[in-house]
């Protein structure tokens, strides 16, 4: 399965605190569909 993960915001959203979480939460949907 491949896809995309994005964040749509506010211009001034904190995207330094964002990126990870949506980091964490690709990994985490990674490791759920990968395992069979």
């Amino acid at each position: 399965v491949v896809g995309t993960l994005g964040v749509i915001g506010p211009t001034r959203m904190a995207y330094d605190r964002v990126i990870p979480i949506v980091d964490i939460t690709s990994r985490l949907l990674s490791g759920a569909l990968s395992t069979p």
